[in-house]
């Protein structure tokens, strides 16, 4: 389930389905063997031939040595999410986003108001109104606000989203970050495209389903 938020309120509520659809290139379908074909080149194996012996003998050695990894579905982006979440108010300074930004190493800050998510701020939003110098520290920050560089319209998923769907949703929304939240639309986590590589990267392999 995803909502967005604007400006305006709420202007939208749904399931992954009726978000903007893709355009792909069809598949291209192979034609089937037929089946008399197959049968006919189906053939028994010897058990009498040494080598088939010594090949089985082999299989179940590697089999016994080399355990089945264990496979963990991921489901919810619940299981994903960064909790708790790192924010900043209404009227917090370009150059204090810039510190937080920083010194915590993210590149994403929900905007608050009265507990409330009104906006998102990425760290290029405001790589565009400070100065940097060669060593990458802050040399100068326009003296505004982050409500004039902050994203007012703001997309975010229900902590019992499929994973899947939200991968869909930051691809096809440009967005490299998307707020989590209850069933009381209260923000609860936040989820990066970064989060998703690093899950698949440590523990693969991980199967998605929608």
């Amino acid at each position: 389930m995803f909502v967005v938020y604007s400006p305006e309120g709420r202007s939208f509520i749904g399931a992954a389905q009726n978000l903007p659809v893709l355009k792909v290139d069809p598949a291209k379908r192979i034609k089937a063997s037929p089946k008399a074909s197959l049968e006919d080149m189906r053939m028994e194996p010897d058990h009498s031939n040494p080598h088939f012996r010594e090949q089985a003998a082999l299989k179940q050695y590697q089999h016994v040595q080399q355990p089945e990894m264990q496979r963990h579905t991921v489901v919810k982006v619940e299981e994903i999410m960064t909790t708790p979440v790192i924010t900043m108010d209404l009227h917090t300074s370009i150059e204090e986003a810039w510190k937080l930004m920083d010194e915590r190493n993210i590149h994403h800050l929900p905007v608050m108001e009265n507990n409330q998510l009104i906006g998102m701020c990425s760290r290029t939003d405001v790589l565009k109104r400070v100065i940097l110098n060669e060593q990458g520290e802050l040399e100068l920050a326009m003296p505004e606000g982050v409500v004039v560089i902050m994203q007012s319209e703001v997309v975010t998923a229900k902590q019992g989203t499929e994973i899947r769907q939200v991968a869909m949703a930051l691809t096809q929304y440009h967005i490299g970050a998307l707020p989590i939240i209850d069933e009381e639309e209260k923000l609860v986590g936040i989820v990066t495209l970064s989060d998703l590589v690093k899950r698949l990267s440590q523990q693969p392999p991980v199967e998605l389903y929608i």
